[in-house]
């Protein structure tokens, strides 16, 4: 099984992603690393590529959180035809770090499935945000049942390649046809496609399961909010569930001042 971290970025400088590219190093992870890349300056292009991360440009034709699934789709659709058996790791990248190498979490758990959908532990219509993005972007599906299911968030997805890759070309098909263009509704699509039968082999995984904490909601707003699950323990630099073990992925970490800070010394 051959497995792949896949990013996007534009306009961010090399100390913008360092806490990313450095923690996947520190990781141990061995696998290929490709990063989609925009607006970008050539320091960072070279810290990427002496990192040993595949680069792919393109131009910005439209806001980049809905472009950046239409064009990794067709990276993907071209990525490593040869290999039959590839893995894709989807993130973030500002506000992502890798505490652990996330092969070992994937094989222990990818069977039966061919895509894992990460929860925000929060139903979606106990979210302010998620009420107005996923709302009012699908309000048929909203009333259909949508709002009471659980919030699985578009930055940090992990699946088969072809699977992930049919997965980013609904979302951005999905996302172009709203009720409300003005709201960036990818992870309001997202969370639509993973219940339908297309897309039947989703897994959808807990915080506590260990892969990664979502920090948005359950530390920034976890006393604010209706969360589903236990805050997680941070200690020396490190989060961990309430079984004592280190989470794979933290997103979201740069929402938390201090939290941001101490991370970006660990991985200066």
């Amino acid at each position: 099984m051959n497995y792949t971290i896949a990013g996007c970025i534009t306009q961010y400088g090399v100390d913008d992603i360092r806490p990313y590219v450095e923690s996947i190093e520190k990781s141990g992870f061995n696998g290929e690393k490709i990063m989609l890349v925009y607006a970008v300056s050539t320091d960072v292009i070279e810290y990427l590529t002496k990192k040993g991360w595949i680069i792919f440009q393109s131009e910005l034709q439209e806001h980049i959180i809905l472009q950046r699934f239409r064009d990794m789709h067709v990276i993907l659709n071209q990525y490593k035809p040869e290999s039959k058996y590839e893995w894709i790791i989807w993130t973030d990248v500002k506000d992502v770090i890798f505490q652990k190498n996330p092969i070992e979490w994937i094989e222990n758990n990818k069977e039966f499935t061919r895509l894992f959908a990460f929860s925000e532990c929060i139903k979606l219509k106990d979210d302010p945000w998620a009420v107005v993005n996923s709302g009012t972007t699908f309000p048929l599906e909203w009333h259909m049942g949508m709002q009471d299911q659980i919030s699985y968030c578009a930055g940090t997805i992990v699946g088969d390649k072809t699977y992930i890759k049919d997965l980013f070309l609904q979302i951005y098909h999905w996302s172009k046809a709203t009720a409300n263009p003005g709201q960036l509704s990818d992870q309001a699509a997202f969370n639509i496609l993973i219940h339908l039968e297309q897309f039947n082999s989703t897994k959808f995984v807990k915080q506590e399961q260990g892969f990664v904490t979502q920090l948005g909601t359950v530390w920034v707003k976890g006393n604010e909010l209706p969360i589903l699950e236990p805050t997680p323990i941070y200690k020396d630099g490190k989060f961990y569930n309430q079984n004592g073990d280190e989470f794979v992925i933290v997103h979201q970490y740069d929402r938390d001042p201090k939290i941001k800070q101490e991370l970006k010394e660990l991985y200066k």
